[in-house]
């Protein structure tokens, strides 16, 4: 009987972080991602299937960068116009002081601005390699 609750419990922790996750997925920074990672750790410690995924998201989650911001001058200069327009949005909404709503996507399209200005190009790491020359 004891294994059984535990069981349970474990599979129902994991579970409710990976609805945390998806609910708090929208909101600026990590929030989502870490507590869907959680969810999926604690389900694979029962679960087959939960544990394949861990590993299959463990060994290509780092090609999703190279597949979204491929090397090639014309998409790169896309991301950086799309991200330029994601900034005047964010401008636009914060200097309306708009509703609250607004004002919450205005905050998320700003990390999301960041995000793909970091990874486009590759910045972050060129930004990590000047961080450790001085």
């Amino acid at each position: 009987m004891p294994n059984t609750f535990k069981r349970i419990a474990t599979d129902t922790g994991g579970y409710l972080l990976i609805l945390l996750g998806i609910a708090s997925g929208w909101l600026p920074g990590p929030g989502g991602i870490p507590l869907v990672l959680a969810g999926l750790g604690l389900l694979s410690i029962n679960n087959e299937w939960a544990k394949n995924l861990r590993e299959w998201l463990l060994k290509n989650s780092g090609k999703a960068a190279e597949v979204l911001f491929p090397d090639n001058r014309w998409i790169q200069r896309l991301y950086d116009l799309a991200t330029v327009l994601l900034l005047a949005l964010v401008a636009a909404l914060a200097w309306r002081h708009a509703a609250i709503w607004q004002i919450s996507l205005a905050t998320a399209l700003f990390f999301i601005a960041l995000l793909i200005a970091g990874l486009n190009r590759d910045r972050a790491a060129r930004l990590k390699q000047k961080l450790r020359k001085h």
